[in-house]
């Protein structure tokens, strides 16, 4: 029986091996390549050609003073500073640092760059959080993430990724780390604005960089009171609404990306692009069942209705204004739909075939909360899970399922 050795270890034991046995030296950040491009031109010239001393001196005292701002305002990985935000304790980040270098660096590097030293070796490449693009969160398309939708990533993991889940660690511990990656990304999204200030201006103004600051934390404060919640009640999950979930993912063109048969991606041979970090983006394989933002009916409703931050999936909210229960329907089917391949149980491909499974379903099916799809039916049609909690996780509230959206408050703002 062959060894298999759980992800986490194979990181750490990989990690070990690229770093040697020497005495690691102290963590600094590295500038971006944004701010490297400020130099760039003038110091990689031919050999024939003049560089203007005054010029290149310009643009290396820029980069100078870009590094200044960002190292008084963020701190260094060993003294880290939350952007805009002095009432958070330095032992807390310094605690969440000590984590993140243990645990997080091997994957997202020092700076949070997605170029840590075993990132080369995996698929897809470990999140470069230094846009504040977050994929999976309980806000707005295009909005920062919620603290608490950065402390359940780190519980659950990304399920068909290298990102595993840390939940063994403590709530501080949880919290410290979840905060200095939203200083990382903040610290990114300011070196970033300074590029481009110093391209417009010439010139690093300190009066122009608190600005930048208000702005960049402005974001990130409105995000904490921008939770999504379902617009209308979640229906009960029954075969006539897995098979009118199918017809409204062929009518609405989700099939374009996903395929008839959510199938998606390479399988289906769909290209749909990249994603915000130039990557080659795919849609999910919907019959996997491996939702990379989590499997509750509440996390994949989340993604149709506000899309996936940095990806080629749009929010369909607006799209479905006029229909709120349309979005369950599809739930329900993508839900189905990534346990039929488990079931033995044929896809659907047409609509034809969704109005049929619903047709020869016997009277006195179960029914239930869809929650999760049981896997040990033989049945080709489509079935119905039996009844769990539909919202598990402190990152919702009790009434998720009856609120409107937005009208849950954030459990914790200590990020803000």
């Amino acid at each position: 029986m062959p060894c298999i050795v759980p992800v986490r270890l194979w990181l750490i034991l990989l990690g070990v091996a690229l770093s040697g046995c020497q005495r690691e030296t102290a963590p600094r950040f590295v500038s971006s390549a944004e701010v490297l491009a400020l130099t760039a031109e003038l110091e990689n010239v031919e050999a024939d050609e003049e560089v203007d001393p005054e010029e290149l001196k310009l643009w290396k005292d820029l980069q100078k003073q870009i590094v200044e701002q960002l190292e008084i305002r963020c701190g260094t990985p060993s003294a880290a500073k939350m952007l805009g935000n002095d009432q958070i304790e330095k032992t807390h980040l310094v605690r969440g640092g000590q984590v993140f270098m243990r645990r997080c660096k091997p994957c997202h590097g020092v700076t949070g760059d997605g170029n840590g030293p075993v990132a080369q070796y995996m698929n897809p490449r470990p999140r470069d959080y230094r846009q504040g693009i977050f994929k999976f969160t309980t806000t707005p398309y295009g909005s920062m993430p919620r603290r608490p939708d950065i402390v359940h990533t780190l519980k659950r993991g990304v399920t068909g990724t290298s990102m595993p889940s840390f939940q063994e660690l403590s709530k501080e511990d949880l919290e410290a780390v979840a905060d200095y990656v939203i200083l990382l990304a903040r610290r990114g999204q300011l070196e970033s604005q300074l590029v481009s200030l110093a391209e417009e201006e010439e010139e690093v103004d300190p009066e122009f960089v608190e600005e930048i600051v208000g702005e960049i934390v402005a974001q990130w404060e409105t995000a904490q009171r921008q939770q999504v919640m379902p617009v209308s009640k979640m229906p009960e999950m029954t075969p006539e609404t897995i098979a009118e979930g199918h017809e409204i993912f062929l009518k609405k063109a989700c099939s374009r990306c996903h395929g008839n048969n959510g199938r998606g991606g390479s399988i289906g041979n769909v290209e749909v692009g990249q994603d915000a970090w130039g990557h080659k983006a795919a849609a999910a394989d919907l019959t996997s069942g491996m939702f990379h933002g989590g499997g509750r009916p509440i996390d994949i409703y989340r993604r149709i209705y506000s899309g996936i931050n940095g990806t080629p999936m749009p929010a369909f909210g607006k799209t479905f204004q006029e229909d709120p229960d349309a979005i369950w329907r599809l739930v329900h089917f993508i839900k189905d739909t990534g346990e039929r391949r488990r079931r033995g149980q044929a896809l659907m491909e047409t609509a034809t075939q969704s109005t049929a499974g619903v047709e020869s379903k016997p009277d006195g099916s179960s029914q239930g909360d869809p929650a999760e799809v049981s896997a040990d039916t033989e049945s080709s049609e489509p079935s119905v899970p039996p009844a769990e909690p539909a919202i598990p996780d402190e990152t919702d509230t009790p009434e998720e399922t009856d609120a409107g959206p937005n009208d849950a408050q954030p459990s914790d703002d200590r990020a803000a």
